[in-house]
């Protein structure tokens, strides 16, 4: 029986050398069996949807059409919502650019995107921290482009508020992006100050 001997230095995300700095790539977390899971979710969401759409349009619902808008609605937010996480496992990516000036987040999923530019001035410890595991089964929710700006395996302060990014980062890959981070940018470590 032949064993393979896993790589140390392997990991998910890219760091490239941009006209705008030191880029770090790192795409969402494929996690199969949610995925296909999730797939057929939606697959039984869009029938009841449409199935519900259609009662309501067709005015065979009656009295109990309120009953089924409001289901409707309801179906639509987490719908909508599974869309989402099922989205960013399957293509989302946080891309983190680095310089001088500071640190831009984005978390994509697609041609959508959310961003937070930090300037270099209000940062201060730059630090990787214990991100607790997520899992569409547990009680933490899944960590995706609609996450806030305060979740990630490595985080800074900004000011009075604390930052991360790195959604889904092992924490021992989260330490040498860190490494780096700190010698080619050192000031991102500086001391809080009050």
């Amino acid at each position: 029986m032949n064993s393979e001997i896993l790589d140390p230095h392997t990991g998910r995300s890219a760091i490239n050398e941009t006209p705008n700095g030191l880029s770090l790539e790192v795409p969402a977390r494929k996690k199969p069996l949610q995925l296909i899971f999730l797939g057929v979710w939606l697959c039984m969401w869009a029938f009841g949807w449409i199935s519900a759409f259609g009662t309501l349009l067709t005015g065979a619902a009656g009295f109990a059409g309120f009953f089924i808008l409001f289901w409707l609605v309801a179906w639509t937010v987490g719908g909508l919502w599974v869309i989402g996480i099922f989205g960013w496992m399957a293509i989302g990516r946080e891309i983190i650019t680095f310089n001088t000036q500071g640190i831009s987040i984005a978390r994509k999923l697609g041609p959508f995107s959310r961003h937070w530019n930090c300037g270099a001035v209000h940062i201060s410890e730059l630090r990787t921290t214990e991100q607790p595991a997520s899992s569409m089964f547990s009680n933490q929710m899944p960590l995706t482009f609609m996450s806030g700006a305060a979740h990630g395996t490595l985080k800074f302060d900004y000011g009075n508020r604390t930052l991360g990014f790195g959604l889904e980062l092992e924490t021992g890959e989260a330490k040498e992006i860190l490494k780096l981070l700190l010698t080619r940018y050192p000031h991102l470590n500086k001391a809080k100050t009050s």
